[in-house]
C-alpha cells in the first residue's frame, strides 16, 4: 500500500525525487508548479505552522525538504513527532554556513583548499594581493562562488558583497582537477553510500565560464574509486556525524560531500551538501535499487542502524544534462520535442517552466529542464543523452556539449 509522502521543494531535484517516489506512493509537493501537477498534489504552503498542521490533518507518513532554508521547520516537526527526512535546524547548519563549514573541515584535518574568511574589506585587499592565480570567492548565498584571476577585478566584487550584507566572505584557493559529489544517507551514526557524480559546473565547454550549481553530471563518478570511497566515508562522513554528536546536533538526513580530486587522485572537499543537486537528482536516484521512502524512514524511526546493511545500486551509468534558456525577451517561448523522447530518458523541470493556455510547456530564461539518460556504460548514456538533446528545441536554448569529454568523443 502507497504512502503518503510530502515533498518540500520545487525545483528539478525535487521533481526527480517526487516522480521516483510516484511510482510507488501518493505525492503532495509545495510550493507548486505548472509540470509538477501533472503526476503530484500541489500545495501552496510555505510557513511551518501550515506544514505541520496539513502533515497531521492529512496523516502524512514522511516528510521530505530537498532544500534547506534557515527556518524552524524541521524542529518544529521533529518535537511534535511528525517524520521528517532531514537535519535538525543546529545539524544543518554545516550545510547552511559556509564559513563555519570550512571551520569545521580544517578543526577535523580533513584536506580543503587554502581559505580565509573575513568581514572587512582592507583585510580582503591585504589577502588576495598575495595569492596565487586562480582563486575563489564565495558567501552563503546560493550559486554565489566566482573564480578571478586577478586581485584588482575581486577586489570590486567583495565590496559589492560587503555593501549588500552578503555575510562572511570566503576565499579559498582553486584547486585544478574535476569536481565530484559523493552522498551517503544517515541516521546520525551510521552512514552509507547513496551515490557519487561528476559535476560539470563551469558554465561554458572546457570548463570557462562562470561556476553553475551544475550544467551536467555523470553517475556514478568513475574518477572515485573503491579506496576513494573508502577514504571519504572513514575520514570525512564519520569524523563529522562523530563531531556533530559531540555537540549535541546529530544529522539525519543525506549528507553529501562537495570536493575535488585532482589529476593524481588526491582529494580536496569544498563543503557539505544536504541533499542531491538539481543536475545529479535524478542521475542517483535512477540507479539506487532499493525503496527510497524505506531507507529514508529508517533514518527517522531509528531502524536503519539495525536493518539496512547497503544500498542496492543498478549496474549502469546515468548522464544528466542541464538545458538552459538565454532569452530574456521572449515570454512565448514553446519547447517543443518533448513528445519525441524515448520513454527510458528521463525529464526533470525547473518551476519556472509553465504550461500556457494550449497546454504546451514554455520555458523562460534560466534552467529549464534536466535531461538524464541511462545506459550500460560511459559512452551509450552519454551519446543517448545528446541524441535525445537534439529533439529539444527552444528560442534561446544552450547546453554544455562536452559532458563526458575526454573519456568519450560523442559518436
Amino acid at each position: 500500500m502507497g504512502k503518503k509522502i510530502l515533498i518540500i521543494g520545487n525545483s528539478a531535484k525535487a521533481y526527480a525525487l517526487a516522480k521516483k517516489l510516484s511510482n510507488n506512493h501518493d505525492i503532495y509537493i509545495t510550493p507548486a508548479s505548472d509540470t509538477l501537477k501533472e503526476f503530484t498534489t500541489c500545495l501552496d504552503l510555505r510557513d511551518s505552522k501550515d506544514l505541520l498542521e496539513f502533515a497531521v490533518e492529512n496523516s502524512i507518513d514522511l516528510t521530505i525538504p530537498v532544500t534547506l532554508y534557515d527556518n524552524n521547520t524541521v524542529d518544529i516537526f521533529i518535537k511534535n513527532n511528525q517524520p521528517i527526512f532531514a537535519p535538525s535546524r543546529a545539524a544543518s547548519s554545516i550545510v547552511l554556513d559556509k564559513a563555519l563549514a570550512k571551520k569545521i573541515l580544517y578543526k577535523l584535518r580533513i584536506p580543503t583548499p587554502k581559505f580565509g574568511i573575513f568581514e572587512k574589506s582592507n583585510l580582503i585587499a591585504d589577502y588576495i594581493k598575495n595569492l596565487k592565480n586562480p582563486f575563489v570567492i564565495k558567501t552563503n548565498q546560493k550559486s554565489s562562488a566566482v573564480v578571478f584571476t586577478s586581485s584588482k577585478s575581486a577586489k570590486n566584487i567583495t565590496d559589492s558583497m560587503l555593501a549588500e550584507n552578503a555575510g562572511k566572505i570566503i576565499i579559498e584557493d582553486y584547486i585544478w582537477g574535476s569536481p565530484f559529489n559523493f552522498y551517503t544517507i544517515t541516521d546520525g551514526y551510521k552512514a552509507l553510500p547513496i551515490g557519487s557524480s561528476i559535476m560539470y559546473k563551469h558554465s561554458l565547454e572546457g570548463d570557462g565560464g562562470q561556476l553553475t550549481s551544475g550544467m551536467g553530471a555523470i553517475s556514478p563518478n568513475y574518477k572515485l574509486s573503491v579506496d576513494h570511497e573508502y577514504y571519504l566515508m572513514d575520514n570525512v562522513i564519520y569524523p563529522t556525524l562523530d563531531y556533530l554528536e559531540i555537540e549535541g546536533n546529530p544529522y539525519t538526513g543525506i549528507l553529501g560531500i562537495n570536493g575535488i580530486i585532482t589529476d593524481n587522485g588526491d582529494i580536496f572537499v569544498l563543503g557539505y551538501e544536504s541533499f542531491l543537486q538539481d543536475c545529479d537528482a535524478a542521475a542517483i536516484l535512477n540507479l539506487v535499487d532499493t525503496d527510497l521512502y524505506s531507507l529514508f524512514k529508517s533514518c527517522v524511526i531509528g531502524s536503519f542502524s539495525d536493518e539496512v546493511e547497503f544500498i542496492e545500486q543498478k549496474d549502469l551509468t546515468a548522464s544528466s544534462l542541464v538545458l538552459v534558456c538565454k532569452n530574456k525577451d521572449n515570454f512565448e517561448n514553446v519547447i517543443s520535442g518533448i513528445d519525441m523522447i524515448d520513454d527510458n530518458t528521463e525529464l526533470d523541470f525547473f518551476s519556472s517552466v509553465i504550461k500556457n493556455k494550449y497546454l504546451e510547456y514554455e520555458a523562460v530564461n534560466g534552467s529549464v529542464l534536466v535531461l538524464t539518460a541511462t545506459g550500460r556504460t560511459v559512452t551509450s548514456s552519454v551519446n543517448k543523452m545528446y541524441s535525445e538533446a537534439e529533439e529539444i528545441s527552444f528560442n534561446g536554448l544552450y547546453y554544455r556539449n562536452d559532458i563526458g569529454m575526454p573519456l568519450i568523443e560523442r559518436v
